[in-house]
């Protein structure tokens, strides 16, 4: 059923965001059919919300069909996997280690949509969505069919896919398959989970799991109805070789993690607390006091007031690191 002025906040993590014009929670191929050729007759845009945990939706609103992504249903059969973009990320993550297949033990406890982890090529630990994934069942706007867009073709990057680009537009993310592994390879080269196993030797797709679970919840706060965060708010950045070399002439304990690309890729959530922004409160928005780089909100903040603080936090970080923090999560402008 189509709905008129919904509240928005109501579907965010962050708690924040104006009225949708019209929006409608599809739990079908056919419903996404029927709600996407009302948007036509009433010449309305089409946004897509899955999760609501990996965005920042407008004060004003959207003037347009909210369309929740409510598609579900999962199968298994043998180490592959096929998902509704409905479905709850973490769901996959804990029925796929409750049968002992690995690949995605890492990704566990990262909120929101499968259609959401797609979108994003959520990481974690070292993993990342791009390395497990056969291909995406998408419906053409184009075309008004659905068609599978093997991994290839889904331009997976650091924190970006085809989707989130004009040539990707067009599709909506209506399901997924995954290939997992029976043979279990841990990856353990974040420090955090190095150092959990140095005292526990038994190695799992549910040990790495349960590590992970514990480690995220000691270091990232999870929205409630009275503080809203959408977990990591930058992106790490990168930068040359030649550039870590004089930062680290000033701040010797920056650390630096060679990328494929002959990059370094630093970790934004120490930049921001060594420029001094853990745990600070302005009004109604803050830090976390947990993990710096995790924003939150509380009771009464508005979207443009997480906008404001990024943008301090930014500029603060280019000026005494010279480094560009980019948004992970998705902004929405209208």
């Amino acid at each position: 059923m189509i709905k008129n002025g919904v509240n928005l906040a109501e579907y965010s993590t962050f708690n924040t965001g104006g009225q949708a014009r019209y929006f409608v929670e599809v739990k079908s191929l056919e419903g996404l059919k029927k709600a996407i050729n009302f948007a036509r007759k009433e010449d309305k845009k089409i946004f897509i919300l899955g999760g609501g945990s990996n965005v920042l939706l407008p004060d004003r609103g959207i003037d347009g069909l909210v369309i929740k992504m409510g598609i579900k249903g999962l199968s298994f059969s043998g180490n592959l996997i096929s998902a509704g973009a409905g479905e709850s990320w973490d769901k996959i993550v804990a029925e796929s280690v409750k049968r002992g297949l690995g690949g995605i033990e890492n990704l566990s406890l990262i909120p929101g949509t499968v259609g959401g982890a797609v979108y994003q090529n959520i990481g974690a630990y070292g993993a990342e969505l791009k390395d497990v994934l056969e291909s995406v069942e998408v419906f053409d706007l184009r075309s008004d069919r659905t068609k599978n867009l093997p991994s290839s073709q889904c331009r997976f990057r650091y924190r970006d896919t085809l989707f989130q680009h004009p040539e990707g537009k067009n599709y909506i993310v209506t399901g997924v398959q995954l290939k997992l592994s029976k043979k279990f390879i841990p990856k353990l080269d974040y420090i955090e989970l190095r150092d959990y196993f140095y005292r526990d030797k038994v190695l799992t797709p549910d040990t790495v799991r349960r590590a992970v679970v514990k480690i995220r919840k000691s270091k990232l706060v999870y929205p409630t109805p009275k503080i809203g965060t959408a977990g990591s708010f930058f992106k790490n950045p990168t930068i040359t070789p030649t550039a870590y070399r004089k930062i680290l002439t000033r701040h010797p304990d920056i650390i630096g993690r060679k990328t494929d690309g002959g990059l370094i890729k630093l970790f934004a959530g120490q930049l921001v607390e060594l420029a001094g922004w853990k745990g600070k409160r302005f009004g109604n928005v803050g830090t976390s006091a947990k993990h710096s780089m995790v924003l939150v909100s509380y009771n009464g903040a508005k979207s443009r007031d997480l906008l404001n603080l990024a943008k301090k936090v930014r500029n603060s970080v280019k000026a005494k690191f010279g480094a560009e923090l980019e948004p992970e999560i998705k902004i929405i402008s209208s």
